[in-house]
């Protein structure tokens, strides 16, 4: 059987979410590694680059579109992100090519943070990657309101005061820097040092308050989304989720991180 795409539709929270997905060239009835996708806030990067990227490694993708976010039903709430990627990870585990013992996850930015409380209720998972996540309070500013207002705007989303409200008590709720210390999966975090969005600094203490083994790579010249650093980006990511499902414990990527990023390792 041939790689394809399609999109499955799960139920999640009463709501019908649609879920891209990416499956691998191989026999009908085989279940493959999977890895869950998060996109950030409102999700205008789908990390497709870094899917592909998977498949060809025999790894298939998930990608769900959160609630009130393209094309799935519902509205937008920061609150409920992690409730809807336990119902995502537990629905993409039932797909007929997915092997649920063998399930990773990665995140960008909102999904970063998503991934991070997700990883922290979920110690099955096999590895948890998250690219420039989201912080907790910290990260609140006079600028959040518009930055709020601005992206929202392609959801279906409250009003922005309502939103802004939901994002506050998101983030004191789950905040990583609590939940980080509680993952029991491989943890890669990546960040971009020119990352004008998310402070590299929120990366930085969250890998110093995650368990021993965790990872920090950061990307030299990377902005928020590494626009510029996606081939860097998508080959660490493959390479490391195919890895990790696979049980490999070498370490992977030093070819990588030696020409384009630095990369540290958790001493604490």
């Amino acid at each position: 059987m041939r790689a394809h795409s399609g999109t499955a539709i799960f139920r999640v929270l009463g709501r019908r979410m649609l879920a891209p997905y990416h499956r691998p060239a191989g026999p009908r009835g085989r279940r493959f590694p999977a890895v869950l996708f998060l996109h950030g806030f409102p999700g205008l990067e789908k990390s497709v680059d870094v899917q592909r990227a998977l498949m060809e490694r025999g790894v298939a993708s998930v990608a769900p579109c959160f609630l009130g976010a393209w094309g799935s039903g519902g509205e937008y709430r920061f609150t409920t992100l992690v409730a809807q990627a336990r119902a995502a990870l537990r629905a993409a585990k039932r797909l007929d090519f997915v092997d649920p013992g063998r399930v990773a996850v990665y995140g960008f930015s909102m999904g970063g943070w998503t991934a991070l409380n997700l990883a922290a209720a979920e110690p099955s998972l096999r590895a948890v990657l998250a690219v420039a996540p989201c912080g907790g309070p910290e990260i609140l500013g006079p600028g959040t309101r518009r930055f709020l207002a601005r992206f929202s705007r392609p959801l279906n989303a409250p009003k922005t005061d309502v939103l802004l409200a939901d994002f506050r008590a998101a983030l004191r709720r789950f905040d990583p820097a609590k939940s980080v210390a509680r993952v029991e999966p491989p943890l890669l975090l990546a960040h971009g040092d020119r990352d004008e969005t998310i402070p590299l600094a929120v990366s930085r203490r969250l890998a110093s308050l995650a368990p021993r083994g965790t990872r920090l790579a950061v990307v030299e010249g990377g902005d928020h989304g590494l626009l510029e650093r996606r081939r860097t980006l998508a080959g660490l990511a493959a390479v490391w989720l195919a890895s990790r499902l696979r049980g490999q414990r070498a370490p992977i990527g030093r070819k990588d991180l030696r020409k384009r990023t630095k990369s540290s390792r958790n001493s604490r």
